[in-house]
């Protein structure tokens, strides 16, 4: 419908003199006198150091087992408070439960816990919650037709939900799973509800909280990773919830399901599923649970839809189109499947349908398609929104103007903004920008200057409200009308927004920065500079990259002082990440000259004690080298020895992240040494037990199938099998390599 949606109508400067010629009371070994320590209460120590009876004679098992419950007692925050008798009391009694446990005694064990719960002493229970709760799920019956009496039965619940609430889950894990074997999914639920209430609900979570990560089961792996860790801090607590969603399963309620799982923002990681579905007998449970927890991990995407967009936005940067198309299938079917569970915009949500996609969303994809050069799966969303009575707004079309913009096709902007229009969608100013922008990279100039014109004319009228982002459309104009050769009317435009507004940022100075920079028009750069600096404005990373670019090509030498000198004029401290940006961009650029400055800049960070290069910069460097094509191999080899030389002198050893952007680096340059360097890091990493996740695997395997290294790749889907069983995308490469089939992105 995309294309229906697109034809629906017709239609002499100053040169500054700058850029010119212990805890516990530690005391030393000297100290001959040791410190007065402050008398505690008498009952906190030595009753507690004491055993209550004689231990001569008895199992040494018995009396370690004595000591560590005395460990245990004393990191007790309400020990103080506890009466001597009841410390007496819980000590012999925890003994004897665990006692009980071990030999299977229900009754006992039951005897045991009601007397330390009328006494009041369950909250001294610390670590040894999770031994009590391992012992009482092995007194769960294992097959479904043994008989569970029911005072043996809440006794161990009883036990499993105290321990749950201390994050020992065990013995609850084997309850609720043990109903369900039985069908019983009721009582299952039962638990679960009383597990949340004595955890304190959504707050028995928060120590899991984690949004799902590249290894995860929805939408086959498709989600991302948005924190530091990617397990969950408590995969056994999560058997928890997959057992609350079977239970929801055995009842054929999804929607159930869904609102446990939202309710419980933990993500379930494809190794903990498969571990927690052994444990149910019913094989067709199970896969019904899987198919359960792909759609609620695809709900929870959309749950999210800030989330969702920035990884629609990372997928598109890596031009990651199979998962981009999976992840949008798995979203498609939520919507219209069977049994649907997403509605496709909020006027559409149900009881049924809870989630909307949100347009955000609609018009992230819709953009990430069409930079990815997929026209078909774009005129297929544009169909499927309109199919699902989703009416696209000027977000949408927006989306698609700079969707078009991305893949240079100025004549589909053009009709689509006319299409636009006839739909009696008002244009805002971010649609002004993506038209204006696509006119100009299209080479039209003239035609994007008369859309500018309009723009302005709105902004004058009232049509069109300033906005914080009235100063892109300016900056887009500028950039236009620069790449363009319009260097007067750019200039001209400079002049009369620097008088009329909207001001002038960094943004747009390192607009012309870049320009004469590229050009090493250096009496032009020195112009710019005192520019922005009578306009009060600080330079950035890319201002102060842009100025010594062009001094490196008028060939200063001293190009890198007097970038330090100008920082220091405007009071910008030369701080790791300033260093670091400027030396990425720097190397980015590709050349010897380039490279020689990132070079120089590494060597001033070493000396000054308040910059310190760190893994970032060494890596940023390192892989500018791998991935730069060298008219001087030389320098290339010369380089890298010496970023790696001078990494192990300051012992900096590279982490799995560090080797990720390496490998990434290596397999995008074409030469056949990129695949030797790749190769190399690889069996570094496997000689260094440096652990290989799903990313790491991911970049190897789409780097060897876009090279077609179709023998590299097969030695490695061999290596790749040992350690992990490959799921969605991840699986999805693995087909195409023993198909012998190319990533089509």
């Amino acid at each position: 419908m995309l294309r229906h949606a697109a034809s629906r109508t017709a239609s002499q400067a100053q040169v500054f003199d700058f850029l010119a010629p212990c805890v516990y009371g530690y005391r030393s070994a000297s100290s001959k006198t040791p410190p007065p320590l402050a008398r505690k209460p008498k009952h906190d120590t030595e009753k507690l150091a004491a055993f209550p009876v004689p231990v001569r004679g008895k199992d040494p098992t018995v009396i370690c087992n004595r000591i560590k419950e005395r460990i245990s007692f004393l990191n007790q925050p309400s020990v103080t408070v506890t009466p001597d008798p009841d410390i007496s009391f819980f000590n012999e009694t925890v003994v004897k439960l665990r006692q009980a446990l071990k030999l299977g005694d229900v009754r006992r064990t039951r005897k045991y816990w009601t007397q330390l719960e009328e006494r009041k002493l369950l909250r001294l229970l610390g670590p040894q919650l999770h031994g009590y709760s391992k012992l009482a799920a092995a007194l769960c019956p294992r097959s479904p037709g043994k008989p569970w009496e029911d005072e043996e039965r809440k006794a161990i619940e009883e036990i499993a939900l105290v321990a749950a609430a201390g994050d020992a889950v065990d013995a609850l894990k084997a309850c609720m799973v043990t109903h369900i074997n039985r069908r019983d999914s009721a009582a299952a639920l039962d638990l679960y509800q009383r597990f949340l209430l004595l955890s304190g609900s959504k707050q028995s979570w928060q120590d899991d909280l984690a949004q799902p990560t590249g290894d995860g089961v929805g939408s086959g792996g498709l989600a991302l990773n948005l924190s530091t860790d990617s397990h969950s801090r408590s995969p056994l607590k999560v058997t928890i919830l997959l057992a609350a969603i079977t239970a929801h399963a055995v009842q054929d309620s999804f929607e159930n399901a869904l609102e446990t799982f939202l309710s419980s923002p933990t993500r379930i990681s494809q190794f903990t599923m498969k571990d927690f579905l052994r444990s149910i007998d019913d094989k067709s449970l199970c896969e019904k649970v899987e198919e359960y927890v792909r759609r609620l991990d695809t709900a929870r995407l959309i749950s999210q839809p800030l989330f969702l967009s920035r990884h629609i936005s990372k997928l598109t940067d890596n031009e990651d189109v199979p998962r981009l198309e999976k992840l949008y299938h798995a979203i498609v079917i939520g919507m219209s499947g069977s049994d649907p569970f997403l509605a496709s915009g909020p006027s559409d949500v149900t009881p049924h349908k809870p989630i909307s996609v949100q347009e955000v969303n609609w018009a992230a994809f819709l953009t990430a398609f069409l930079r990815c050069r997929r026209r078909d799966l774009a005129e297929k969303l544009w169909d499927d929104m309109l199919r699902h009575g989703f009416k696209p707004t000027v977000t949408t079309w927006t989306a698609l103007l700079e969707g078009y913009d991305s893949m240079g096709e100025a004549e589909d902007a053009l009709t689509a903004w006319n299409g636009m229009l006839s739909q009696g969608i008002k244009p805002d100013i971010l649609s002004y920008r993506a038209l204006i922008s696509a006119l100009y990279n299209a080479r039209r100039p003239d035609e994007a200057l008369k859309s500018f014109a309009a723009f302005e004319q709105g902004l004058s009228k009232g049509t069109l409200q300033r906005t914080a982002d009235t100063l892109a459309v300016y900056n887009s104009v500028l950039h236009g009308l620069l790449t363009n050769g319009r260097e007067a009317d750019a200039n001209t435009l400079l002049q009369r927004i620097r008088k009329e507004g909207p001001k002038p940022d960094i943004v747009t100075y390192n607009t012309f920065l870049r320009h004469h920079g590229r050009k090493g028009e250096f009496r032009a750069v020195s112009s710019v500079v005192e520019r922005l600096t009578e306009d009060g404005l600080t330079g950035d990373v890319f201002t102060f990259s842009s100025i010594l670019s062009a001094l490196l090509k008028v060939g200063r030498t001293d190009a890198t002082d007097l970038v330090l000198t100008l920082m220091k004029k405007q009071n910008v401290e030369p701080n790791v990440a300033v260093f670091s940006s400027i030396i990425d961009q720097q190397a980015r650029e590709g050349t010897e000259q380039g490279f020689r400055a990132a070079l120089d800049l590494l060597q001033k960070m070493e000396l000054n004690p308040d910059a310190q290069p760190n893994e970032v910069t060494y890596t940023s460097i390192l892989a500018n080298v791998h991935r730069g094509m060298w008219t001087n191999p030389a320098l290339a080899a010369e380089c890298k020895q010496y970023i790696l030389g001078r990494m192990k002198a300051r012992n900096i050893q590279p982490n799995r992240v560090t080797y990720n952007i390496l490998l990434r680096a290596c397999l995008e340059n074409p030469d056949k040494d990129g695949l030797q360097s790749a190769l190399g890091y690889y069996r570094e990493m496997v000689v260094r037990k440096i652990p290989m996740t799903y990313d790491t695997w991911y970049i190897l395997l789409h780097g060897l199938i876009t090279r077609e290294e179709w023998a590299v790749a097969d030695e490695l889907v061999e290596d790749l099998t040992k350690y992990l069983v490959p799921e969605g995308a991840l699986a999805s490469l693995v087909g195409r390599i023993r198909r012998r089939t190319m990533v089509t992105d």
